[in-house]
């Protein structure tokens, strides 16, 4: 075998070894930012609104009711309006924060109070991302207790942004939602998690191109 052969077959072997542990590396990288992030949610998805602090600040973290140019329900947004509204006829929160798009913040603000819901509503139309979210609650209402509502897998990612924040935080999970599109969103979060792991590393960026203690608006 000449030099040359020698030297393939070394690179070929050390190439397949490299590739074999970047994936490895990858993950677990993976699989430990989920199981990270999922320890947020440890006795903190309150079951019923009496488990939830009274006087909390309630963060309705925003979704489409409709997927993009039709009127097929996306499955998860009508499950966070009967939670938060439930929530919010309990008596157990003195302030609804709807968070999302603008349009999400002012559509999501009109259905809870077309659903009874009577303590003030602002809108967060700043909250274009989960971590917008948190650190937009975390730079308004710092010494309060926050509960987000939404889908529990969403809900997790939120509390652990919160502990980041050090914000105090617990949940209100809505129910899951019927069909496969919730089961498909509870999937892409899988992604969003290692994500967050990276903002964290990055120091948190937030997306939105305002300050975190600017835009929030009341309802009206």
């Amino acid at each position: 075998m000449t030099i040359l052969g020698v030297i393939v077959i070394f690179m070929s072997r050390w190439l397949k070894r490299g590739v074999g542990a970047f994936f490895a590396l990858l993950a677990f990288f993976f699989l430990g930012s989920n199981a990270w992030v999922w320890t947020a949610g440890l006795g903190r998805l309150a079951k019923l609104p009496a488990d939830i602090p009274a006087g909390s600040v309630m963060v309705v973290l925003g979704t489409d009711e409709f997927f993009t140019g039709t009127t097929e329900p996306t499955g998860t947004y009508l499950p966070r309006i009967i939670a938060a509204a439930e929530l919010a006829r309990s008596g157990r929160v003195k302030l609804v924060v709807t968070s999302g798009t603008a349009d999400h913040a002012r559509v999501m603000a009109a259905q809870l109070r077309a659903a009874g819901v009577t303590c003030p509503i602002v809108e967060d139309p700043y909250g274009w991302r989960t971590l917008d979210s948190v650190w937009r609650a975390k730079a308004y209402y710092p010494d309060d207790h926050v509960v987000f509502v939404s889908q529990g897998w969403h809900c997790v990612r939120a509390l652990w942004l919160a502990d980041h924040a050090s914000l105090r935080a617990s949940a209100y999970p809505a129910a899951f939602g019927d069909g496969w599109r919730p089961f498909m969103g509870s999937v892409r979060d899988c992604f969003a998690k290692p994500k967050a792991v990276l903002d964290l590393a990055r120091g948190n960026p937030l997306t939105a191109p305002v300050p975190a203690n600017e835009g929030n608006v009341p309802h009206r």
